[in-house]
């Protein structure tokens, strides 16, 4: 009887205690799974919002003005909500829904952020009649619980200090080196508004403004350049025409020259693949001038990387020796969150935590020791701690907002990793948050990164390739590239210059509905210009591009000093040049051309 008992016991109690655990680990299982296939989903749709960023920017001639990028980002988001509906199959049926669960989508941009999310902007009118035959009066009735879904208003990178004497100065920051200054920053206290390249202005030497030619860093000649891009344009019969055509970037507008000589024409390359002629007389007088000038009377040529060295290093020298930016500490900042008090005010960890990088002693005045160009110098330290705190504090009002009027979930913003940081901090990028959707008995918190290396936002130092060429073919290298320097020490390849990653995209002509075509700038003289298979492969160039701004000799990784080599450079100096050059020439002219919501500020001279 005691066995049969047992028997019982094991019945009613252990087999329903299996089940219930079967049950519970399957649940688990099926929780996990549904838990990857949204993380997998999440990536997925973000990736396409930023390649669709990607595709809009880079074949729109006028990304950079603010209406035309308001409309791609716009579309990008579309594109994220579509691409993460169709992805979820039968648990979601529409956007609208998954709105619902996305309480952010955080755009970083050159000079600041967009965010996307739902505020309270709706309202509804009520017409009240008004005596004596007047028109009805309009009254505004603010829905309480009512939202739309959009883009808040754009945030700049943007940082208040308070000075010892209780000036306030306002300094607005890019993802590089482009700075506006806002306040009483004059030395004598007065208020200054001025934008402008930091760099060490001790670098520049030998400027004539007359030939558009100076010396940076010593041995870097900067001069006019003859810029070509292939081109295929539609005529009005939709006829389409292929050529090679020289530019230059007027006024944020690429210029091109149709024609040689004095029956040279110039054009504007329009959405719409055409040539739109310039008609300005004092454009066209410009041009010609350039065109005499710098070409020779053969064809214009770019002065923009004269033009970045010298307006950068009139605006470094205001800032060095007429400003009041050298008496700004780090403790001078303003806190993102009241704007009262300063950093200095506070102490212990809280002090400490605040910024993600604590730096000591002046940040914005540049020298030898602080070069801006350089991601480790002080300047550049403080400026990413500054943006990572304005994006951190908007974002977490932005989140915590949208759980104050969405009852569906507990919205937080997450913990970011520093590598996670890293990526929005150092280029046009796409965050998105996905919270509050039930997968089984929890819910699911997720985020995904997507960087955007090839737009027209931004030049980061590892956003330009060096052109080379040999026996009628070009390709284009990675700066480091072993390839690129060995060719060029033993004379078997050329340099042809140096351009930014997005030059080398293939564009799209469409001729009509049915009918479109392909080019790709660069494929010039009708030589292709293809990658350099050593660079795919090898994705580590051979030396690192902060040792070639910095002017440090080439030394190859594996003979290095401190991995047990001789420190001996591995080539020769002479070629070394030749590619830093090129280099350091294509980085300003491209900073120097890229759209600039502060452009027109006060001038530097």
């Amino acid at each position: 009887m005691k066995l049969q008992y047992l028997a019982i016991i094991c019945v009613l109690i252990i087999v329903p205690i299996s089940m219930v655990m079967s049950v519970y680990i399957q649940n688990q299982i099926d929780a996990i799974l549904l838990q990857a296939k949204y993380d997998s989903n999440l990536i997925n749709a973000t990736y396409d919002s930023v390649k669709a960023f990607q595709l809009n920017t880079v074949n729109n001639k006028y990304s950079g003005i603010s209406n035309s990028k308001i409309r791609d980002i716009e579309a990008a988001v579309n594109t994220f909500y579509n691409s993460l509906v169709t992805s979820m199959g039968g648990y979601v049926q529409s956007a609208q829904d998954l709105r619902d669960y996305t309480p952010a989508l955080l755009y970083t941009l050159y000079d600041g952020y967009y965010i996307y999310t739902s505020y309270d902007n709706v309202y509804s009118t009520t017409q009240i009649p008004v005596s004596g035959g007047e028109e009805d009066r309009v009254q505004i009735n603010t829905d309480a619980n009512e939202y739309d879904n959009g883009l808040k208003p754009y945030v700049y990178y943007s940082a208040k200090y308070a000075l010892n004497n209780g000036d306030i100065v306002i300094i607005n920051y890019t993802l590089d080196n482009y700075i506006t200054v806002y306040g009483n920053a004059q030395a004598d206290g007065s208020y200054v508004a001025r934008s402008g390249y930091l760099i060490d202005p001790s670098k520049v030497t030998n400027i004539n403004e007359n030939s558009k030619t100076l010396t940076y860093d010593g041995n870097v000649n900067i001069k006019p350049e003859s810029l070509v891009e292939h081109l295929i344009t539609v005529n009005d019969d939709s006829s389409i025409e292929e050529g090679d055509y020289y530019y230059i970037v007027y006024q944020n507008n690429k210029i091109y020259q149709d024609g040689h000589g004095s029956g040279a024409q110039y054009f504007y390359y329009t959405n719409e693949s055409k040539k739109s002629y310039v008609n300005a007389p004092e454009i066209v007088a410009y041009l010609n001038e350039n065109r005499q000038k710098y070409g020779g009377g053969d064809h214009i040529c770019s002065t923009s990387a004269f033009d970045y060295y010298n307006e950068a290093y009139k605006f470094s020298k205001w800032v060095v020796e007429e400003s009041k930016l050298s008496e700004i500490d780090e403790n001078d900042l303003l806190l993102f969150e009241d704007s009262t008090r300063k950093l200095g005010d506070l102490t212990g960890d809280e002090r400490n935590t605040y910024l993600s990088d604590s730096v000591a002693g002046t940040m914005l005045v540049p020298g030898e020791n602080n070069n801006p160009l350089l991601s480790e110098s002080a300047f550049n330290n403080h400026r990413l701690s500054v943006i990572r705190k304005s994006i951190e504090t908007t974002l977490s009002v932005v989140i915590d907002n949208y759980e104050a009027r969405n009852n569906l979930y507990d919205f937080a913003m997450p913990v970011l990793s520093d590598a996670d940081w890293y990526k929005i901090l150092n280029n046009v990028s796409l965050t998105t948050f996905l919270q509050g959707m039930s997968i089984g008995f929890r819910f699911y918190s997720n985020y995904a990164i997507v960087t955007n290396n090839i737009n027209k936002e931004v030049i980061k130092p590892e956003n330009i390739y060096i052109v080379a060429q040999s026996n009628g073919s070009r390709e284009y290298h990675q700066p480091g590239c072993e390839k690129l320097l060995q060719g060029v020490e033993d004379n078997t390849l050329s340099i042809v210059g140096a351009y930014p990653t997005y030059g080398f995209q293939r564009q799209t002509v469409d001729i009509n509905e049915n009918n479109s075509v392909y080019y790709y700038p660069q494929n010039v003289s009708t030589q292709y210009i293809t990658g350099c298979y050593n660079c795919i492969v090898n994705a580590t160039a051979e030396y690192d591009l902060q040792d070639i701004i910095a002017g440090v000799d080439l030394i190859k990784y594996y003979d290095k000093t401190e991995n047990g080599g001789s420190g001996t450079a591995s080539f020769s100096t002479a070629e070394y040049e030749k590619i830093r050059q090129a280099y350091m020439t294509a980085l300003a002219r491209e900073r120097q051309d890229i759209y600039k919501s502060n452009i027109n500020l006060q001038t530097n001279e």
